[in-house]
């Protein structure tokens, strides 16, 4: 099953963008190396199901988005986990700390849903 999410032209490069499907909360990115290149993942931290998109801190650079709440790192087109837990709201903790913060939990990847762009929409592949 195929959705709409929208007009390439509705989402800003470089600046994630939320949207719901289905009750769920996702992120639409276009990146600046490609505009017109889109990835889209799960607005939730697989850490502690926080969202990516609101908190403390955080943000988006180069293709990297941060957990504003554990400072994460994630690669928003494979969903690959860059950093693990390395600080708390935008501040690096000593690495003796690491193990802490994560709660047990062992790195995990983001959801990453399957995206193309036709005729200048957006569409998600359910």
């Amino acid at each position: 099953m195929t959705r709409t999410l929208g007009p390439l032209t509705d989402f800003d490069v470089d600046k994630p963008t939320q949207v719901t499907i289905d009750d769920e909360k996702y992120l639409v990115i276009r990146r600046s190396q490609s505009p017109d290149e889109v990835c889209v993942v799960r607005d939730r931290c697989p850490h502690a199901g926080l969202s990516l998109s609101r908190g403390p801190r955080g943000g988006y650079e180069n293709g990297v988005i941060t957990c504003p709440w554990h400072n994460s790192r994630f690669d928003v087109c494979s969903g690959e986990n860059l950093d693990w837990t390395p600080g708390f709201a935008g501040f690096t903790a000593p690495g003796w700390s690491r193990k802490l913060i994560a709660m047990g939990k062992s790195p995990a990847p983001l959801t990453v849903l399957s995206v193309s762009v036709q005729d200048g929409q957006v569409v998600i592949d359910e």
